[in-house]
């Protein structure tokens, strides 16, 4: 059984990766810092998985190639952990989702593990158009390359931007999708983020009903 709190320390540290990107976006330490960020969002996310064996064996697996960037800062390494880091975001929105669809009773740790479901699956979907736009340059109006240093060595800010916009149907048009894989996975975000929101907040006031009924 994990602490109290521990999906709120994990509801942090996604927003603390929020501030500190944007303000280390350009600099010597741009991609040290963000990496920092990162890996400390990686740890903590192994540690929610640590209340079970499987769970916590196949997160250390998926965190692990992080760390080569730190080490090996070259762009076939960043290409590899950024395909490790899609998979281990994948694999921590799939826990908790188990989480939060087979538990009976609404606590404020489902609530902060619903919220930060909500912005993991728009850091997922960032990810998944960074490394879009590195095997098909081109596949977004971006006025900058994948392989400009401070735009990959952020993980793709623009695309992780340009995620949220998605995600929350927002629209601004400063960013467009222009290759099909873009385009569809684009289609297929907007409608997670629909999905997701209907279906969660039904859930939790489903709990809710059923807990004052008892």
């Amino acid at each position: 059984m994990l602490p109290p709190f521990t999906y709120l320390g994990l509801l942090g540290f996604i927003v603390f990766f929020f501030i500190v990107a944007p303000c280390f976006a350009k600099g010597h330490y741009a991609r040290f810092a963000l990496d920092l960020s990162l890996l400390s969002l990686l740890i903590l996310s192994v540690y929610m998985c640590s209340n079970k064996k499987n769970y916590l064996i196949i997160a250390l697996l998926l965190a692990a190639p992080a760390l080569l960037r730190l080490f090996f800062p070259t762009t076939e390494v960043d290409e590899i952990t950024l395909a490790f880091n899609i998979l281990f975001l994948a694999f921590v929105v799939g826990v908790l989702l188990h989480l939060l669809f087979t538990t009976s009773k609404i606590t404020l740790d489902v609530i902060y593990a619903a919220l930060s479901v909500y912005f993991l699956i728009g850091v997922f979907y960032g990810l998944l158009f960074t490394l879009i736009e590195c095997f098909f340059p081109g596949s977004f109006s971006l006025t900058q390359g994948i392989q400009n240093e401070t735009f990959y060595g952020a993980y793709g800010q623009d695309l992780i931007y340009f995620s949220f916009i998605t995600l929350t149907t927002s629209g601004y048009g400063d960013i467009v999708p222009l290759s099909q894989p873009a385009k569809f996975l684009s289609i297929l975000e907007a409608v997670t983020g629909q999905l997701y929101l209907t279906v969660m907040i039904a859930r939790l006031i489903g709990m809710h009903i059923s807990q004052l009924e008892r």
